[in-house]
């Protein structure tokens, strides 16, 4: 089975259509086929593969296993205490 390849999607906001798709490293592609669209008069996301997105597909796991993985992150990020990663603007010492 081949690893499906993320790619950037440029999307009919409204009939969430996809209209043009390309690899993440031709991003550029992307932006300007959106900013035609857009001129166009077209209301139009770009949507761009996260890095959890790229590393499920990398890693080759199946969708359940992809939910799950997404699911403990998410809770891994409302549950982490703020203090490691950030400083507090107050308690920074001059």
């Amino acid at each position: 089975m081949e690893k499906e390849i993320p790619k950037i999607r440029v999307v009919d906001i409204e009939t969430r259509q996809v209209l043009f798709e390309c690899k993440i490293d031709e991003s550029e592609k992307a932006y300007q086929f959106a900013a035609g669209m857009e001129e166009l008069g077209l209301s139009i996301e770009v949507l761009h593969p996260t890095l959890s997105d790229t590393l499920t597909q990398s890693l080759g796991l199946s969708q359940d296993d992809r939910r799950k993985y997404e699911a403990s992150l998410e809770h891994e990020i409302e549950n982490h205490e703020g203090g490691c990663c950030f400083e507090d603007a107050d308690k920074k010492v001059h």
